[in-house]
């Protein structure tokens, strides 16, 4: 992702927008009933902003009433390691992550409210710390990768509901500190 992608990007509104677009194309009112509390008006602007920075792009039409509908999806594979070299990359990228996970917080939070159940068998919210190698971290991280994308793999269908699973993983402490 180019620098100029994390600016539009990281931005409060625009980073649940590209959430929502993430692995699924809406149209504009499909956004404004998934982000209420947006006004259509600011969901145009925006969607305008980022499809000018190749971050989302219209994936159909179809004519309603003689007026094109478009659908949106947020693009794909956008980080490129050089952009996050340059000057103000590093902390460009470490702002989307904060963002990025806020946004996915966010959801979490709203899903709770709604259900009125914190321990809703539906959700997985758990901190796992854990010694490991660096190697062993890697091989945990690819069987937890490999088994989720045979799960994106999976179609829609009936007692199928859409999941989101946001992992991270990291070195506990300073990037030299041993226990």
């Amino acid at each position: 992702m180019s620098l100029k992608n994390f600016a539009v990007i990281n931005h409060p509104v625009r980073m649940r927008i590209f959430q929502a677009l993430h692995a699924e194309e809406l149209s504009i009112n499909q956004l404004a009933k998934r982000l209420a509390d947006v006004p259509k008006p600011s969901l145009y602007r925006h969607i305008h902003q980022m499809v000018e920075a190749g971050v989302v792009e219209v994936t159909r039409t179809r004519l309603v009433n003689g007026i094109e509908e478009r659908f949106f999806a947020s693009v794909k594979e956008l980080i490129d390691s050089a952009d996050i070299d340059r000057p103000g990359g590093l902390e460009q990228f470490a702002d989307h992550v904060q963002l990025y996970g806020n946004g996915v917080v966010q959801d979490l939070t709203r899903y709770i409210l709604s259900s009125g159940d914190p321990y809703d068998e539906k959700i997985a919210a758990r901190d796992h710390l854990f010694y490991a190698t660096e190697q062993e971290f890697v091989q945990a991280r690819e069987t937890m990768y490999a088994l989720l994308k045979q799960l994106e793999a999976a179609s829609p269908a009936p007692g199928r509901r859409k999941y989101r699973v946001f992992i991270m993983g990291h070195p506990v402490g300073g990037v030299d500190e041993e226990p």
